[in-house]
């Protein structure tokens, strides 16, 4: 079962690699927080392979993070277990232009 939402989060950082022979991995690396549901306290951490373009869309300069983003997420249920990968990004406008958000609080 496959389910596709918006997830505000705040992104720490991403790496995208490829081990010898095998396919490129792309991974970003999130905090989020949900504060309807009782599961969630504070932020939490959170892994998820991303689509090559949503890895291409972000800074390259350490000093853009941490950084506000939304992401287009598909939730993949099988045997069980849940696992998220991110499909799109939707960086933030400042001043205009499409850069990445630093005002978190």
């Amino acid at each position: 079962m496959n389910m596709t939402f918006e997830m505000p989060v705040v992104v720490c950082g991403a790496m995208s690699f490829q081990p010898d022979g095998g396919n490129r991995i792309n991974q970003i690396y999130c905090l989020n927080q949900d504060p309807t549901n009782p599961m969630y306290k504070g932020m939490v951490p959170a892994k998820m392979n991303c689509d090559e373009s949503v890895f291409q869309q972000l800074s390259n300069s350490p000093e853009d993070f941490p950084m506000q983003v939304t992401l287009v997420v598909t939730n993949k249920t099988s045997g069980g277990k849940t696992v998220q990968h991110a499909q799109g990004i939707k960086l933030p406008a400042v001043n205009g232009a499409n850069k990445p958000a630093k005002d978190i609080k």
